[in-house]
C-alpha cells in the first residue's frame, strides 16, 4: 500500500545536465518540480495529472488528448494513414514527445526541440 503524498519529497538524481545533478520533487500540490542542484532559479513543473495524461496518451476520464496551442507535448495514440508497408514517415509530435524523454543532454534537447517547433509552425 502506499502512501499518500501529503508533504513534499525531494530526491537527487544520478543524472547530470550542465555538470549539475537534477533535483526532482513531488510536491504536496500533486505536481512534478525538477530544478538543477545548487540553483536557485529554472525550476520546472508539470502536475501529476498533465504528466500522466502526456505519457498514457489520455485524459484521466478516458479521452484522448487532444492538440492544444499551450506549447505542451500531446500524444497522439491513433496509427498514421499509410501508403504501404514501408512507409517509415512519422508526426512531428511523436518525434517531439520522444525527444522530451530522450535524456540528451540539455542544449542538445533544446536545439532539437526548436527544430521540431519551427518544423510545426512552418507546417501550419
Amino acid at each position: 500500500m502506499a502512501t499518500k503524498l501529503d508533504k513534499d519529497i525531494i530526491r537527487e538524481s544520478t543524472k547530470e545536465s550542465d555538470g549539475r545533478n537534477i533535483m526532482v520533487t513531488l510536491t504536496q500540490n500533486q505536481e512534478v518540480s525538477m530544478k538543477l542542484k545548487g540553483m536557485k532559479s529554472g525550476m520546472v513543473s508539470i502536475g501529476i495529472d498533465e504528466l500522466y495524461s502526456q505519457l498514457s496518451g489520455s485524459e484521466i476520464g478516458g479521452e484522448e488528448v487532444k492538440t492544444k496551442n499551450t506549447g505542451v507535448v500531446s500524444i497522439d495514440t491513433s496509427k498514421p494513414k499509410s501508403s504501404g508497408k514501408n512507409n517509415m514517415m512519422i508526426s512531428l509530435y511523436d518525434l517531439r514527445s520522444q525527444n522530451a524523454i530522450s535524456g540528451l543532454d540539455m542544449q542538445t534537447l533544446v536545439k532539437f526541440e526548436g527544430i521540431i517547433k519551427n518544423l510545426i509552425e512552418s507546417m501550419k
